[in-house]
């Protein structure tokens, strides 16, 4: 105790303890990655893995506009490890991250930089999402990378790595023009036109490729009205809550009160780094969060409510936890009572990790294995076991299935089309078709519901079973997954 409370007095220790935090960060992080048994979404985060390890025999993947060519293009490699190797390659986007975090603190010399890391690690969603193949984590590095590169006085560089943004996630484009605005205010006109280089280099790719130069947007995957329908304008407020936790939301929020304290100040708008720190961390929290409030309250972009998304914000959320620190730290009249606050609030932002509140960590629920997987490993355990099943096609539409079968989907052999339009064609399908249904992929995404197999005369139930959703909760409801067979 004697070392921290020398640290966090002494800013030249500051270094030191930011490398020890993100040290032990790290650590944990991987260690976590051998013992979860969750993939933070049993869905899209596994089928962005598909993507990527596929990617080597259809190149074709690395252009896919749903995918992410960028996120696609990275995890290639660590897919190839299968799904630990993509959670260890999420484990170091994320430190990165939270290193970068602290930089910008550390560069808007904000008091105790170095807890940025703490603030992002312990903050629940952003530490479970990193077990994933999800785009946040790339996404939130490339956010905080571009604006550490503007503080740094680097501009150019900036503009250049934000440039890829909507090839992790397509508010990417929204966000641009935030740095537009941004640079416009500094005058750095010529770091402007660097903003195009992503868009640039993958419409010359896409020219070549698929002799589409607009692929970006003529291969729109989101339709402009989304078929998940409309939602509550509190859904992504609420969420954000969630994401941080209660200490990391109090600080944000006296960060909010301490950045409107300082708007009046002269000296606020003299300061070259206030533009960035205004436009750049409050100024896309504000947006990013706006924007999909008004997605999901107006059913927009193929929007499903999926409050995930704010992830993304963690890094940028701690600098300004970090403000609501700053302005905590002036009740603190001398410089050990307010060591003692900081020390005390970064303790708490530890310790709220374990008591099981629902907007911290709980270990079944966030580790713990899903219904759904723990279905289709007994469906996949039992399939195996059918001699007279070998060889059959298998149709699906649950990732996880994929994954487990280890079937090469994008192949036309490994899953030729049975719908057109979205609906089913099951009619077409060979006597002999094995086909997992689960109770979501397949009714939603595959416009194929229960009864059309369960009460046709040509499919035979060979295997069914439910599950709790989440085990720790009846409230969650519960899962479904169930085999059938073409028989005719």
């Amino acid at each position: 105790m004697a070392i921290s409370r020398v640290m966090l007095r002494d800013p030249s220790y500051t270094s030191y303890l930011a490398r020890v935090l993100l040290a032990l960060g790290v650590l944990v992080s991987v260690s976590f990655v051998f013992i979860t048994q969750n993939t933070y979404d049993t869905g899209d985060s596994i089928l962005h893995y598909l993507f990527a390890r596929f990617a080597p025999h259809h190149s074709l993947n690395l252009l896919d506009n749903w995918a992410k060519p960028l996120l696609t293009l990275l995890l290639m490699g660590p897919a190839q490890l299968g799904l630990r190797g993509v959670m260890l390659c999420q484990c170091g986007l994320v430190a990165a991250s939270a290193w970068l975090s602290y930089r910008v603190a550390e560069r808007l010399q904000i008091p105790y930089a170095a807890l940025a890391i703490l603030l992002c690690y312990t903050a629940p969603d952003y530490f479970r999402i990193q077990f994933s193949g999800l785009t946040e984590p790339l996404f939130g590095l490339l956010l905080i990378g571009g604006v550490a590169l503007l503080v740094q006085g680097r501009p150019g560089w900036s503009a250049a790595l934000v440039s890829w943004l909507p090839f992790v996630r397509s508010e990417g484009f929204i966000l641009l023009g935030l740095w537009v605005v941004c640079l416009a205010w500094q005058r750095q006109w010529r770091a402007l036109p660097l903003l195009l280089l992503g868009y640039l280099v993958y419409s010359a790719v896409g020219a070549v490729v698929l002799g589409e130069p607009g692929w970006v947007f003529g291969r729109n995957s989101y339709p402009t009205i989304s078929p998940y329908g409309r939602g509550s304008w509190k859904t992504f407020i609420v969420a954000l809550l969630y994401l941080m936790g209660w200490v990391m939301t109090i600080l944000v929020a006296l960060g909010g009160g301490q950045l409107l304290g300082r708007l009046p100040q002269k000296a606020t708008w003299r300061n070259p780094l206030f533009p960035a720190e205004l436009l750049l961390v409050y100024g896309v929290i504000a947006v990013f969060v706006t924007a999909h409030t008004l997605f999901w309250v107006f059913g927009l972009f193929g929007s499903a409510g999926m409050t995930r998304v704010l992830t993304v914000l963690t890094p940028l959320l701690a600098i300004v936890a970090l403000r609501g620190l700053s302005w905590l730290l002036l009740l603190g009249r001398t410089a050990l009572a307010q060591q003692r606050i900081a020390g005390g609030i970064a303790a708490l932002a530890f310790v709220f990790l374990f008591t099981g509140l629902r907007m911290e960590m709980r270990w079944k629920r966030d580790f713990g294995q899903p219904g759904d997987l723990a279905l289709i490993e007994q469906a996949t355990r039992w399939y195996r076991q059918q001699p007279d099943l070998a060889q059959r096609l298998v149709i699906m539409q649950h990732p996880a299935v994929v994954e487990a079968l280890d079937i090469d989907i994008f192949a036309y052999e490994g899953r030729p089309p049975t719908a057109a339009f979205g609906r089913p064609q099951m009619s077409k399908l060979s006597p002999g078709t094995v086909v997992f249904w689960d109770g979501w992929f397949s009714p939603v995404e595959g416009g194929l519901p229960l009864d059309s197999l369960a009460n046709n005369p040509h499919f035979r139930r060979r295997w069914a079973g439910s599950a709790l959703r989440q085990a720790d909760d009846t409230g969650q409801g519960m899962c479904q997954l169930q085999v059938f067979e073409k028989i005719k």
